[in-house]
């Protein structure tokens, strides 16, 4: 799916339903193009989301994380899981929630099918992609790759406030809304 007119022209991406892998394609091109075209104009990438897949969300991170542009991300409606990643990798300064904005953090989860003799080795992979989870987490966070741990090992919610203040997010958006000037 290519990135539609308008959102090409104000260089926004938007990420909305489930990480899969298609997302993360998708994601990639949109980026790609958007760096591309306007090299060093800024991006700005929407984010809703209850999360998905880690190896999709740590592509779009990469993704982010190597583009020449400028990134700002937005989080709006919810931020969850995978997701909460991509809203940490924004730039520093440039990373916003609205008011109303939930976001969630908890232990990366994984359906496991194969032969039993690799079970093991999917477990131990899982468990790999979560050190790499909670490292990145840590980076752009305020929080030690011990603290975020304690906190994914049940679901934890949080406010856009209470995200802020945890190191997830630099502030809230602002309105966008024209204030009429006062008559005199």
């Amino acid at each position: 799916m290519a990135i539609s007119p308008l959102n090409e022209q104000i260089r926004r991406i938007v990420i909305s339903g489930m990480i899969k892998e298609d997302t993360a394609s998708i994601f990639l091109e949109q980026i790609t193009s958007l760096e591309y075209g306007d090299v060093g104009r800024s991006i700005d990438i929407y984010i809703d989301t209850y999360g998905g897949n880690v190896d999709a969300a740590i592509l779009m991170y990469d993704a982010m994380q190597a583009c020449a542009c400028p990134i700002s991300t937005f989080g709006i409606g919810k931020v969850m899981s995978a997701g909460v990643l991509l809203l940490a990798a924004g730039d520093t300064g440039h990373r916003f929630l609205t008011p109303n904005t939930r976001v969630m953090i908890h232990e990366l989860s994984g359906g496991a099918f194969g032969k039993t003799s690799e079970l093991d080795i999917v477990v131990d992979e899982l468990a790999r992609m979560q050190v790499t989870y909670v490292e990145l987490l840590a980076k752009h966070s305020k929080h030690s790759k011990t603290q975020i741990l304690k906190d994914m090992e049940i679901e934890t919610y949080m406010s856009a406030e209470e995200a802020i203040k945890y190191g997830l997010a630099d502030g809230l958006t602002l309105t966008r809304k024209l204030k009429k000037k006062d008559k005199k």
